[in-house]
């Protein structure tokens, strides 16, 4: 049956779309991440907080419980990027094809969109972060994920929340690792899937276009402090008669927000739809990430 307007509501879209960027780049997640339907002004700075290693201290019998200096730091982020992914589809093919447009046209926003958050937020992991294992990928195995982890055990960073996010030929080595492989835990799943779960306290994701940063970065283990993201929606325009419809679509796991906006040309039997959202990066705790050179 041909797909007819109501198959292809932008909402449904939009809500699609959010859930597959948040299943294909579910390591978004693993930062500190502040995401909310509230609309912002481009190029604003929202604040949100990233947590130092705590000290655990002795008990005072003269001064009891002895407060220490705060560890939890604001951070701001600036909300310098304002990206969309508009399509826009006609009346003919609205009602000729055959395919599933609403997984058609979500697939392709959420790769869009996914792809360009995540470009940006790994565009920080440089050398501002300085702790670093220097391997290639071919030698790439699990004591090296042990070696990253006891980088980060010296560097009082809490074992909580860690992950690591790899090249697809660092990835692959790890894959391969008889260590890693012959785990009854992670086996199934790796010959099933291709996917890892956790290996010496990370939770390993496979990114397939990790940036080089002029350091041949190879991927990067980190606790969840060491990257931030913040994300709101464009302002809808008030008092004004606007021709099209413009909602917030929220993903409820995370909060993430984007904005739909939709709008039909009854000349040209047109419909256009837009999917948007402001959002910004930023480096948190540099002692809390361990980036992979790659040999």
């Amino acid at each position: 049956m041909a797909n007819t307007l109501g198959t292809t509501n932008a909402n449904i879209i939009a809500q699609r779309a959010l859930e597959i960027l948040v299943e294909d780049y579910s390591f978004i997640r693993n930062a500190v991440t502040d995401f909310s339907p509230e609309a912002a002004k481009y190029n604003a700075t929202v604040y949100t907080h990233r947590l130092s290693a705590l000290t655990a201290q002795d008990y005072s019998q003269a001064n009891g419980y002895v407060a220490t200096a705060a560890t939890q730091t604001d951070a701001g982020i600036t909300l310098n990027k304002f990206k969309h992914v508009t399509y826009s589809v006609d009346d003919q093919e609205r009602s000729t094809s055959q395919v599933n447009l609403i997984e058609r046209f979500a697939g392709a926003a959420a790769n869009a969109l996914g792809l360009q958050m995540v470009g940006d937020l790994l565009a920080l992991v440089t050398t501002s972060y300085g702790s670093a294992i220097t391997v290639s990928s071919t030698s790439f195995n699990y004591s090296w994920a042990v070696s990253a982890g006891q980088v980060l055990n010296n560097n009082k960073v809490p074992a909580n929340d860690r992950y690591a996010v790899l090249a697809p030929a660092f990835f692959g080595s790890l894959l391969k690792d008889s260590n890693v492989v012959a785990n009854p835990q992670i086996s199934g799943e790796a010959v099933r899937n291709a996917g890892l779960g956790a290996v010496a306290g990370f939770n390993i994701n496979m990114y397939p276009s990790v940036p080089s940063n002029s350091i041949t970065l190879g991927g990067f283990f980190a606790q969840r402090e060491a990257l931030l993201i913040a994300s709101r929606v464009p302002e809808i325009p008030q008092n004004v008669t606007l021709p099209g419809t413009i909602e917030n679509v929220t993903e409820p796991k995370t909060g993430l927000t984007i904005q739909s906006r939709e709008v039909y040309n009854i000349q040209t039997g047109v419909l256009q739809r837009t999917l948007a959202l402001i959002y910004g990066v930023a480096r948190g705790e540099t002692s809390s990430l361990v980036r992979i050179n790659g040999a």
